[in-house]
């Protein structure tokens, strides 16, 4: 899958989807799932894990919120099939042998 693009732990959808603010560490396309700063922490050095940590717990149940709207919102199961449902439409006009040989069985 990470060859693909890129590949989040389940984990950080889980941890989201339960209300849990998330301190991360930053890595190429994290900003494509949730918006740092807003939905997500990140910890590029020490400081940034200390002033995580001393955030208001309001301030955490509104990221945490946030992160877990976005995931409801984006990163479910139903999500992932609708996804590929759209991917699969939007193929299938590019493989005319393959509509054919399928229109072939359709007809038979």
């Amino acid at each position: 899958m990470a060859s693909m693009g890129y590949c989040p732990s389940g984990r950080l959808f889980e941890a989201a989807a339960c209300g849990t603010p998330i301190l991360s560490d930053e890595w190429e396309g994290l900003d494509r799932f949730f918006t740092p700063g807003a939905e997500i922490l990140i910890a590029r050095e020490t400081e940034d894990t200390i002033a995580a940590l001393n955030l208001s717990l309001e301030e955490l149940q509104r990221i945490a919120a946030a992160a877990r709207e976005r995931t409801l919102a984006e990163h479910t199961a139903d999500c992932r099939v609708r996804d590929l449902e759209q991917a699969l439409e939007q193929a299938e006009g590019t493989y005319p042998a393959a509509n054919e040989e399928k229109d072939s069985l359709i007809e038979a």
